[in-house]
């Protein structure tokens, strides 16, 4: 963990201090990606804590691994953060006109101390959420009332106010529920190759199935609402961020690869009875869909040269490296750590026996 963490330092400050635009971009595109799966990771595992649900037990340990990874995520943001003027239309040195909230709020310092505070915060309620010992529902709902809010205006700030003239009232939260549909099926993944998944039809395997298939339902619904409103109200600057994503082969991008593999994905997992093999295959097609539709939505209103494929892949390979040497970290706990949390029917003195 502390290698990936000083390599990481390492490469952001290069990256911030002498990282062409197109450097800054892809990094952006990969840590929104890396972003993702962590918040996405807390979100899922609080969101398992609080309702005491079956499925968490087998994800539990890559789930916790993933939240860990936050402050390491937030290091990642150090480029971001210095080439805001670079990445952001409204930051540059000929910004668009915007209306007078919105022109104070989408300030490059202002814009810095949100993302600190959120960073920040993201990692605390990681250390909450992930600490040794049991964890009741009172922190897991506090973790949650903390981090929808916070989520959402990230989501806003960091990938969709890119377009200063879009304001989207559901696409940050769809977001945050599209990142824990992938988190939580990279983590469902992970406990299949490591034979951590209960074997035959078992409760914990089709509780994770139906899991998967309310996240990726309940992510296509919001996605959708948010165009069909836009669509219906006739708004100009609003279907204009639709149009310009369905220019070149940005429409082919998200008709012909995110939405056919998030219905794919629904459709395997919609059948009752759990099978590994078909598991597997939904937790692919969830993670392929939500790759392709960040790049969607996040390239297509770069205000620089987009960056070379090969360069695409090296940022994220680079990082994703060091992302999944501290999620390594992470994974290596004690069994404490691993405690599942206390059912409420445990009178309290074979809960305390039981710590």
């Amino acid at each position: 963990m502390r290698a990936a963490a000083l390599g990481t330092g390492i490469a952001a400050l290069a990256a911030a201090a002498f990282g062409p635009p197109a450097l800054l971009e892809a990094w952006l595109t990969a840590f929104l990606l890396l972003a993702g799966l962590s918040v996405g990771a807390l979100g899922a595992l609080s969101i398992g804590h609080l309702l005491r649900e079956d499925w968490l037990d087998p994800v539990r340990a890559p789930l916790t691994a993933a939240a860990r990874t936050l402050p390491l995520v937030a290091l990642m943001a150090l480029p971001v953060l210095a080439g805001v003027e670079v990445l952001y239309p409204w930051a540059g040195p000929a910004p668009p006109p915007m209306p007078a909230p919105r022109d104070a709020w989408l300030s490059p310092w202002p814009f810095r101390l949100r993302m600190v505070l959120v960073l920040a915060l993201w990692s605390g309620l990681a250390w909450l959420a992930t600490r040794p010992g049991a964890v009741d529902k009172r922190v897991a709902a506090l973790v949650l009332a903390l981090l929808v809010p916070s989520v959402t205006l990230a989501a806003q700030d960091l990938s969709l106010s890119r377009d200063p003239t879009w304001w989207g009232s559901l696409q940050g939260i769809a977001a945050w529920v599209e990142g824990m549909t992938a988190a939580l099926a990279g983590a469902a993944l992970v406990a299949l190759l490591r034979g951590d998944m209960p074997d035959g039809e078992t409760g914990a395997g089709e509780a994770l199935e139906r899991a998967l298939l309310a996240l990726g339902l309940a992510a296509i619904w919001l996605w959708f609402t948010q165009f069909i409103v836009v669509w219906m109200a006739d708004l100009p600057g609003e279907a204009g961020w639709y149009l310009r994503r369905m220019e070149g082969g940005w429409g082919w991008l998200k008709l012909g690869v995110a939405v056919p593999a998030l219905l794919l994905a629904l459709v395997l997992a919609a059948p009752p009875r759990h099978r590994p093999w078909r598991m597997g295959a939904v937790c692919v097609l969830l993670l392929a869909s939500h790759l392709a539709h960040l790049w969607w939505v996040v390239r297509p209103d770069a205000p620089v040269a987009r960056p070379p494929p090969w360069l695409d892949a090296a940022v994220l390979a680079a990082l994703g490296l060091a992302w999944l040497m501290a999620w390594r970290a992470g994974m290596r706990i004690t069994p404490v750590d691993r405690a599942a949390p206390v059912p409420d029917h445990v009178p309290r003195p074979a809960r305390a026996s039981a710590r």
